[in-house]
């Protein structure tokens, strides 16, 4: 039943996008309360991104904001039975993203306060205070921030456990990401996706931010994948009961997190009455304000069947830290066997007249553009006075975006460094860089540093997170701002002064791809276990 208001907007584009947005709503909360009298108030939002949901279990006498100018009008789905109970959603459908949304949707970058002098005098010297204060924070976050696993109790056999119902459907897994934008572990969700596909499960998908999501349609096309938008319409603490509703409505067998907060709080619902269900999170840093996703991960561990990691510094983590069981805790690398073990030839050459650098990244404060320019500048004084020609592409967008145009123009460098938007042919760029600047604020183990010495470029990078996995001492910088852009400009000119320098340079990542070639990938940890889900099999 249905009572739309008559001014619901005629644009045939526009019908079609609140249509679609009101049928995906509905969806979820018909799943989630299967038996209770559902009204939906509707109206049409100011926000790209979210819905605003509100859900007030009971019945609900409307108010002046119901009803605002923005009102589309109201749904009913009726109950089960006569007297079921009422459940009222008040949802502001998303409006459709402007283009200019659609390339950024975070407001533009701006210094902190009191400190914008500061930075129109020196951008790096900016960059060191706000260093100071994050590290100052990381210490006090280090000390009061919960660091020890939950207890999880096996239960008494004098109570009888769940078990799995019988269901006509194939097995399904949920795959749960933190958004999908471009990121290191959106690739790794999305790969998830296709393997848990090729395994033969049903993937049903979900994203705990409410975003543009920017890569939903690089989402495999494929009937056995569906895309539920609770990112947008369903409040964070209804979704353990969604999970469970989900879980068995469509024989769910296995919930995999990828930087998930809403799934990890969904872990009790499942353990207490779906325990069958195996459970998956694949974690890549340590964040410096409070852990990050593996501190949550760690925190939860004993609800978790398997901790997948890609990089040696995770494991240490979890089994120093939370004393991990052995076996729980899997490496599984974030590289694809079908490349070789030997590396092409490194491009940059002692002695070389023209020097091509690049970075690649979201333009958000952990990448630090404000110190990628930096460095820039500093190389291409470097460069100068060596009779160099220095040229540099910069690819992302972000909150940065006018920030690094202003000072690229600032610093006269304007002519020399390319900004390329995030979906620019990458393997290309590493194939005609020969330096790849990655002085993050905090990394896992990049995949761009995979990336680019499998294309022939050398990283830099700052010596953060599982770094030193890839590269060698010579090719890892300091941390502090300062200090990074010097290292940089060292370890290029130590490369290019002296041949012997830059063979050790490349005998060593020769080595360290060799080492990390050795160890599984992550498709070889996970498609057993997506196989043996698929036939029906515990993982």
């Amino acid at each position: 039943m249905s009572d739309l208001a008559s001014h619901t907007p005629a644009d045939p584009a526009l019908v079609a996008h609140l249509t679609a947005g009101i049928a995906e709503a509905r969806a979820i909360y018909e799943l989630l309360f299967p038996t209770q009298q559902l009204f939906f108030i509707l109206s049409q939002g100011n926000n790209p991104i979210w819905a605003a949901p509100e859900v007030i279990e009971g019945p609900h006498n409307p108010r002046p904001q119901d009803l605002g100018a923005d009102y589309l009008g109201t749904l009913t789905r009726q109950g089960a039975y006569d007297g079921a109970p009422q459940v009222t959603i008040r949802l502001a459908i998303p409006r459709l993203p402007l283009p200019g949304e659609i390339k950024q949707i975070d407001a533009p970058w701006r210094p902190m306060r009191g400190l914008g002098a500061l930075f129109r005098a020196s951008p790096l010297w900016y960059e060191q205070v706000r260093y100071g204060a994050e590290m100052a924070r990381k210490r006090q976050a280090d000390r009061r921030t919960d660091q020890t696993a939950m207890p999880l109790g096996d239960g008494s056999a004098l109570l009888p456990a769940p078990v799995a119902p019988d269901s006509d459907k194939r097995p399904a897994i949920l795959i749960g990401m933190h958004w999908l934008e471009m990121g290191g572990a959106e690739k790794l969700g999305f790969d998830t996706m296709r393997w848990a596909l090729a395994a033969g499960l049903r993937v049903f998908v979900v994203a705990s931010v409410p975003a543009v999501q920017r890569l939903a349609d690089k989402l495999p096309d494929h009937p056995d994948l569906t895309f539920i938008r609770l990112d947008r319409y369903l409040p964070h603490h209804l979704w353990p009961r969604y999970v469970q509703r989900l879980a068995m409505a469509e024989n769910i067998r296995a919930v995999h997190i990828h930087h998930c907060t809403p799934l990890y709080e969904s872990l009790t619902m499942l353990r207490m009455h779906l325990p069958w269900v195996q459970t998956i999170d694949s974690t890549h840093i340590v964040e410096y304000a409070n852990g990050g996703y593996p501190r949550i991960s760690g925190v939860w561990s004993n609800y978790l069947d398997m901790q997948h990691v890609i990089s040696g510094e995770l494991v240490r983590y979890f089994r120093d830290r939370f004393h991990a069981p052995a076996g729980k805790v899997v490496l599984g690398r974030m590289l694809d066997r079908k490349n070789n073990d030997a590396l092409p030839p490194l491009r940059l050459q002692a002695g070389q007249k023209a020097l091509h650098a690049c970075f690649i990244g979201r333009l958000f404060y952990q990448k630090r553009p404000v110190v990628v320019v930096e460095a820039l500048r500093a190389l291409n004084a470097w460069a100068g006075r060596n009779g160099i020609t220095l040229t540099a592409t910069i690819v992302g967008e972000g909150p940065y975006d006018g920030t690094l145009t202003r000072l690229l123009r600032k610093h006269g460098l304007s002519s020399k460094v390319d900004l390329l938007p995030g979906n620019t042919d990458i393997p290309a760029l590493l194939e005609r860089s020969d330096i790849l600047l990655l002085p993050s604020n905090n990394e896992g183990l990049a995949l761009v540093c995979y990336e680019a010495v499998a294309h022939g470029c050398i990283p830099i990078s700052t010596r953060v997170g599982s770094q030193d996995e890839v590269l060698p001492d010579g090719l890892l910088v300091p941390l502090a701002p300062r200090a990074a852009v010097a290292g940089t400009v060292a370890a290029v000119d130590a490369m290019w002064r002296d041949a012997g320098t830059l063979a050790r340079h490349k005998d060593a990542l020769q080595a360290a791809w060799t080492r990390l070639t050795a160890d599984p990938t992550a498709e070889e940890v996970l498609m057993p276990v997506y196989r043996r889900l698929a036939q029906g099999d515990a993982a």
